[in-house]
């Protein structure tokens, strides 16, 4: 027992491990994307840098209940912050999502809709 735990065995065995983790999460967002896509607006809330990698974090409202949810950018443009955009995400675990940045909605009431409160012009 060991010595098989001072081989290379178990580092292949948690490599492998990982791998099929990541695979079964990408799959799984592909195919709920595929078969129960859904689309609402989100808000951007802000953009976050977490090690090599940047993030756009976002809420949005399915039947009135919030979710929030983050994707990784390619690009990074700091006027998305408090803008609202079309959100794709699984009619059947609203979790799976993602904000399309390259979809801005400007329609205040369609914003309101989505189930966000808006400040009047009058306050």
């Amino acid at each position: 027992m060991i010595g098989w735990l001072n081989s290379k065995k178990p580092v292949k065995l948690l490599l492998a491990l990982v791998i099929c983790f990541f695979s079964f999460q990408y799959f799984r967002s592909v195919y709920h994307f595929k078969f129960y896509s859904a689309y609402t607006i989100g808000k951007c809330t802000s953009i976050e840098h977490q090690n090599a990698s940047t993030y756009a974090d976002f809420i949005f409202f399915v039947e009135g209940r919030q979710y929030d949810g983050s994707t990784k950018l390619e690009e990074v443009n700091s006027v998305w912050v408090n803008r609202y955009f079309k959100v794709k995400y699984s009619s059947k675990n609203p979790e799976i999502n993602e904000i399309l940045l390259d979809e801005m909605v400007t329609d205040a009431s369609a914003v309101e809709a989505a189930g966000f409160k808006l400040k009047s012009k009058k306050e």
